[in-house]
């Protein structure tokens, strides 16, 4: 070969390896970027006084929200509520509370509950548990039912706001890990 070409071709060599060895497709996920995975929410509600326990879980694993029964609750009673998350396309299933609560500096649980049209039904949400901040985070709260009757829609929103996003207030900021309404029945 000509030694003229040879210095061409070396470099021509060395800038196409150059420009391989420098693509890397950065849109793919990588261990650290994985995203949890929550396919059921449950809620678990004890009155503070005499009553029944009532408890609920909203599955998502077939891709729509089913609902195993409605929450029935009983007027004017305060309850202690518990909501916990979990993957269950996992075998066995897989607790995704204990994940959302070492991060509950980044979690904030949204309650928010609607009447049906012509429904007495009320149902008041306290957040109880609070993060390293002193912010709310709603695995824990007191759910206190009012004196009327009726159905409604509770609906739980679960907000990953890393980075500074929580304020504790701001119940839109960050992404929407889980949003889910809960059939909910307060009857005597």
């Amino acid at each position: 070969m000509n030694r003229q070409l040879k210095p061409y071709l070396a470099f021509l060599l060395m800038g196409t390896l150059l420009t391989f060895s420098a693509c890397k497709d950065d849109d793919e996920p990588g261990p650290d970027d994985e995203q949890e995975v929550i396919t059921a929410v449950t809620l678990s509600l004890t009155p503070t006084g005499k009553g029944q326990d009532a408890q609920a879980t909203i599955s998502t694993l077939t891709g729509s929200p089913v609902q195993n029964a409605p929450l029935t609750l009983r007027p004017g009673t305060e309850y202690t509520a518990v909501v916990t998350f979990s993957d269950e396309s996992k075998t066995p299933e897989a607790d995704m509370t204990a994940e959302i609560r070492n991060e509950r500096d980044e979690h904030l649980l949204v309650y928010t509950f609607t009447p049906e049209a012509g429904s007495g039904a009320t149902v008041n949400v306290n957040i109880t548990d609070l993060d390293q901040k002193n912010l709310p985070v709603g695995l824990e709260t007191t759910m206190t039912t009012g004196a009327g009757t009726g159905n409604g829609k509770l609906k739980v929103v679960l907000k990953h706001q890393p980075g500074g996003l929580k304020t504790g207030s701001n119940t839109t900021a960050g992404e929407t890990d889980v949003d889910v309404s809960f059939n909910v029945i307060v009857a005597n």
